[in-house]
């Protein structure tokens, strides 16, 4: 996992979580990811949102925290990064917005550096 500044990824930023204001993003680099947290708990629950790698947001968008956690069929779900597309993870931490830890596939790292 590799830390990078807000600056750097800020049109994926934007395309996800435009409200997010802290300084850094942690970006990590998988062909999948496992959606977890998605129901409130002690003030800390994670929101998922996924956009291209040039910041374009996708048009569809799910409650995933809407059953009780051990009916939601979202948690623990594994998903797969194609290429040309990054999964970002907000959400809350103790009732602060979390810092975002953006998926990417590693094929894709290049065109993140562009």
């Amino acid at each position: 996992m590799e830390t990078v500044s807000s600056k750097q990824v800020k049109h994926l930023i934007k395309a996800t979580f435009p409200n997010y204001r802290k300084r850094t993003v942690f970006i990590k680099q998988a062909e999948k990811t496992t959606i977890h947290d998605v129901n409130w708990s002690g003030g800390t629950k994670s929101e998922y949102r996924a956009c291209s790698i040039d910041g374009r947001p996708l048009e569809t968008t799910v409650n995933m925290g809407v059953p009780a956690p051990w009916d939601n069929p979202y948690e623990g779900l594994e998903i797969n990064i194609p290429q040309g597309m990054v999964v970002v993870q907000g959400g809350y931490f103790c009732g602060k917005a979390a810092t975002l830890f953006i998926t990417i596939n590693p094929l894709d790292i290049p065109l993140l550096n562009t």
